[in-house]
């Protein structure tokens, strides 16, 4: 039941921004015009196994609309990745109760700028993504989105966003500057969060393999979901085969 209404909260955040419409027999396809270079905008959510020509013809759809990338994303693992490379994001809830989390007291909030979330993800995120995406990734958000801000000495050092519907929250977007970390100002930032939405659920994503999962572990979150994603950042490759 709980799986349910999560997915539901995210089918209304994604909601916020891509469209849903039929594409094959196996494939839905979400697509963002305002920002189609996004990943996570633009993807093609699989129910089943796609047939070889059903994923040929998404791959050419990708190439007619001039992205160079392809993503899947699906409840299950695939038997047939098409080469493309899997990764998994895990939907965590807060165990009722579970609040007993060590804070950094220095640590203030506020909603930061628009201008303070550009200098601290391009900081971290242009070498990746390019400083121009990054920038317009941050405005698009900022539009639709709660943002909430951690500071120490006056300085944005972590950030984060909310969504909620349906007595859920989620926490997703979570970052802190390198030069402030192991100060407890991501746990500072989520119990920030958590008290600010005292009378509904919280939860938020990680990567299956990454170690701020442990941490979330640590606070009493527990995994309750699975996503499956398929990505090629270089669709060039996938229309040589």
């Amino acid at each position: 039941m709980m799986k349910y209404k999560t997915r539901k909260n995210e089918e209304r955040f994604i909601s916020l921004f891509s469209e849903r419409k039929p594409f094959s027999e196996h494939l839905m396809k979400w697509e963002d015009n305002f920002l189609p270079d996004k990943y996570d905008q633009n993807f093609f959510e699989y129910c089943g196994q796609p047939t070889k020509e059903e994923f040929a013809k998404a791959v050419q759809y990708q190439k007619e609309q001039g992205a160079g990338f392809i993503k899947l994303e699906g409840d299950d693992p695939l038997s047939d990745r098409f080469g493309l490379e899997e990764s998994v994001t895990i939907t965590m809830l807060l165990r009722s109760g579970e609040t007993n989390w060590t804070v950094n007291p220095a640590v203030t909030f506020r909603t930061p700028s628009i201008k303070e979330l550009e200098e601290l993800e391009v900081k971290h995120f242009s070498s990746l993504y390019g400083e121009d995406f990054t920038r317009r990734n941050i405005r698009r958000l900022y539009e639709k989105l709660k943002y909430h801000g951690a500071y120490l000495d006056g300085t944005l050092v972590g950030a984060c966003y909310s969504f909620c519907s349906d007595g859920l929250t989620c926490i997703d977007g979570l970052i802190v500057d390198e030069a402030y970390r192991k100060k407890y100002v991501a746990t500072s930032l989520i119990a920030y969060v958590k008290d600010s939405y005292p009378d509904t659920i919280l939860f938020l994503h990680a990567d299956d393999d990454d170690t701020p999962k442990e941490m979330y572990t640590k606070m009493g979150f527990e995994t309750v979901d699975k996503l499956y994603e398929y990505l090629c950042t270089d669709i060039s490759i996938l229309c040589q085969k």
